[in-house]
């Protein structure tokens, strides 16, 4: 089976639990269709954005396996 890698940007204002339903979301989209969760990987956390982003200016960073 391939290995892919997703990184993906959640809105910093959200709070943690709130942020946990949505990885947990994501994570669960992707069983559904096959495919198979081997690390969630949140050590990026909260950092400043390169530009905005929908006047966003700070993101959370999430890099799955």
């Amino acid at each position: 089976m391939n290995r892919y890698e997703l990184t993906y940007i959640i809105d910093a204002a959200l709070e943690e639990t709130a942020r946990k339903e949505l990885i947990e979301k994501i994570s669960g989209l992707i069983v559904a269709n096959g495919g198979e969760v081997e690390k969630v990987d949140e050590t990026w956390g909260k950092r400043r954005l390169a530009y905005a982003i929908n006047y966003k200016t700070e993101g959370y960073y999430v890099l799955m396996y």
